[in-house]
């Protein structure tokens, strides 16, 4: 009996035991399952705190119709690094830099924008964010910077270059096969190929001069080479009374071979074609060569990608070491001094310095950039660039020194030249006026 009575009572002990224990750990749960939901509340409520990133909309403005997919996929890529930042396109081919100066005056100013020639002269009205100390600009090459394109007299950067291009004359590699052609080197032989091309009814040149700003481009194949081939300093020279339009017998000679394009080329619907309908036409095989720059690789390639095709200086004398090819720093893009997002735009800038992104815009929009390090592969044209520029062929002096009120007078002469309403030396005489009165303009602004 004794012995049962032990053992209830080591039995119940041990109940008693086990139920402490049990009633511990239930404890011990509900503190942690407090705790669990303390935590998730704290961590619901840390969230709730943070604060969303703000909707940002930010409009590109720009002329470069050519480019519009290579920025719209850019854009995208952007888009999904920064997806709080919308960037919207707006692309004006017809005199872009009229509408951009009425969009400044009236205060309806992009947020981004390319302003061409113009950068120095509108930053000098406050419309501009200043560059200068921009940690992307590490990523652009030296020498572009040096560009009074971008860079004022006082070592400001004012716009961000993106690509560097040329302008010379593109030619079709088989129809100058197929008719026995060689790329002419000197004045005479040009003018050789353009009269066995007249034989078989080949258009020389294919033309676009509806719009306006193709027919400067053909002016600028000519004159680079022909006036700064000969004397890069030539601005300084007119500037300071040395050289005048009149004087240059270079000048003559550009306006010559300006006619030579015309007479050549798809003369009679000329004015009546603009500038996609010239690359259509070329890309066609509907004329054996095309003075104009660069960037006019895409819409050809678009139409026959697999054109033969190269680029060559232009013969302007009888020296073949005087037929250059014009090279320049192109394409730059500039931050409203009056966005409410300037952060947002120079992370774009960031975004557009990085190599991976400068590689999509350098091979699809088939141009050099401005980025280090950059390879290029976009086009068997460019091995052709590389040559000239090895052989020394290369002149980078154009119209970017010239006063900018100077660039809308010689643009309106140019289709008056052609068509016969001013001959060579009331256009000279009237340059000489225009770029007098332009820098006088400029000066007092």
């Amino acid at each position: 009996m004794k012995r049962i009575f032990c053992l209830a009572i080591a039995l119940i002990l041990l109940i008693s035991i086990s139920m402490g224990c049990s009633n511990k750990a239930a404890v011990k749960d509900a503190e942690n399952e407090k705790s669990d939901a303390v935590s998730k509340e704290e961590t619901k409520e840390e969230k709730a705190e943070e604060p969303k990133a703000e909707k940002v909309n930010l409009l590109l403005f720009h002329g470069k119709q050519e480019a519009q997919e290579t920025f719209s996929e850019i854009i995208d890529e952007f888009n999904k690094k920064y997806p709080n930042v919308t960037i919207e396109q707006e692309i004006v081919t017809n005199d872009p830099s009229a509408i951009l100066k009425a969009r400044l005056a009236t205060g309806e100013v992009p947020d981004i924008f390319s302003a061409g020639v113009e950068v120095i002269d509108i930053s000098k009205g406050g419309y501009l964010v200043e560059l200068t100390n921009e940690p992307f600009l590490k990523n652009i090459v030296e020498d572009t910077l040096k560009s009074s394109s971008f860079t004022d007299g006082n070592g400001k950067v004012w716009a961000l270059p993106i690509d560097g291009s040329c302008i010379g004359v593109f030619y079709n590699k088989k129809i100058f096969s197929d008719n026995g052609l060689t790329v002419p080197q000197t004045l005479s032989e040009l003018k050789n190929v353009c009269e066995v091309l007249k034989s078989k009814n080949i258009p020389a040149f294919a033309l676009g001069f509806k719009d306006g700003w193709t027919i400067k481009m053909a002016a600028i194949s000519a004159f680079s080479p022909a006036v700064y081939g000969k004397n890069l300093n030539w601005d300084a020279d007119k500037n300071s009374g040395k050289a005048s339009f009149t004087n240059t017998e270079e000048w003559k000679t550009s306006f010559e071979l300006l006619s030579l394009i015309y007479s050549y080329g798809n003369t009679k619907t000329a004015f009546d074609t603009d500038y996609n309908g010239a690359c259509s036409m070329f890309a066609q095989g509907k004329a054996a060569m095309m003075a104009q720059g660069l960037w006019a690789l895409e819409p050809i390639r678009d139409i026959a990608p697999d054109i033969d095709i190269g680029i060559m200086g232009f013969p302007v004398s009888e020296d073949p070491s005087e037929a250059k090819l014009h090279q320049f720093p192109d394409f730059s893009l500039c931050i409203s001094s009056k966005s409410k997002y300037i952060d947002e735009c120079k992370k774009f800038f960031e975004f557009m310095t990085t190599k991976e992104i400068a590689e999509i815009w350098s091979n699809k929009a088939k141009l050099f950039s401005a980025v280090k390090g950059v390879s290029l592969s976009f086009d068997p044209v460019a091995e052709d660039v590389n040559r000239l520029i090895a052989e020394g062929k290369i002149c980078t002096q154009g119209d970017r020194g010239w006063p900018t009120p100077f660039h809308s007078e010689f643009e309106k002469v140019l289709p008056e030249f052609l068509l016969g309403k001013k001959d060579i030396n009331s256009v000279l005489g009237s340059l000489d006026e225009a770029w007098d009165k332009a820098r006088s303009i400029s000066q007092s602004e």
